[in-house]
């Protein structure tokens, strides 16, 4: 008896592929959105020449601020595809 997978069977390798699987695609997604997050958010706050290494405050509170706006997005449309799935329209 599987204590995580509330009695499922488990395989002979103790693991459940599937959800090993789908883990593995949810950690590739937050990757890409981060990633993405990064490049739109560096591309709107930091302009292409800069003469020193780190940012200033301007700019590192323009990214901070970008980045925040593109995970709250996210949840919100997570939060409104999960009513719709679920017919809560």
């Amino acid at each position: 008896m599987s204590f995580f997978g509330m009695g499922a069977r488990v395989p002979a390798t103790g693991y459940d592929e599937n959800k090993i699987n789908g883990i593995k695609g949810e950690m590739l997604m937050i990757q890409q959105m981060k990633d993405k997050a990064s490049l739109v958010c560096l591309e709107k706050c930091v302009p292409n020449y800069y003469s020193d290494g780190d940012l200033n405050k301007g700019e590192s509170n323009c990214v901070d601020r970008c980045i925040g706006k593109f995970f709250q997005t996210i949840k919100v449309i997570g939060t409104e595809m999960q009513k719709q799935q679920q017919g809560g329209m």
